[in-house]
């Protein structure tokens, strides 16, 4: 089955990847890493995690809407942090985005991200 791209202008791949594949004739969409960059490429919230979740689940919410979901099609997640400590900012900011059942989750706690001002990265798996 071949794949398609989805892609979302309000927060773009600034290396090559894709922001997410779906296989055609399926369901499963596969989200790659999402970081606190908005739409022109600027870190938002340096040094504040909490801003920095709430970038980047709303740059979940633009990929899931590109591809024709939302937040509720998010089978499962997959959050990277920085220090343990961020995690009740994380799980606050988590807390005010999705509404009802929250998807799969699993927390890793890395020594560092790919950029050192990223704090938060985001992954997930939804169905649409």
């Amino acid at each position: 089955m071949p794949f398609s791209t989805i892609a979302t202008p309000e927060a773009k791949p600034v290396a090559n990847y894709k922001m997410a594949t779906r296989m055609e004739g399926g369901r499963l969409l596969y989200i790659s890493g999402q970081v606190a960059w908005d739409a022109t490429g600027n870190i938002v919230g340096k040094g504040d995690v909490r801003a920095q979740a709430r970038q980047v689940f709303d740059n979940l919410r633009g990929v899931l809407r590109a591809a024709g979901g939302d937040l509720a099609s998010l089978m499962k997640i997959t959050t990277y942090i920085t220090k343990l400590e961020d995690f009740p900012a994380v799980a606050q900011a988590r807390s005010e985005v999705f509404q009802g059942e929250l998807p799969a989750s699993t927390l890793i706690v890395v020594k560092s991200l790919f950029h050192p001002d990223f704090l938060i990265e985001v992954e997930g798996v939804a169905a649409v």
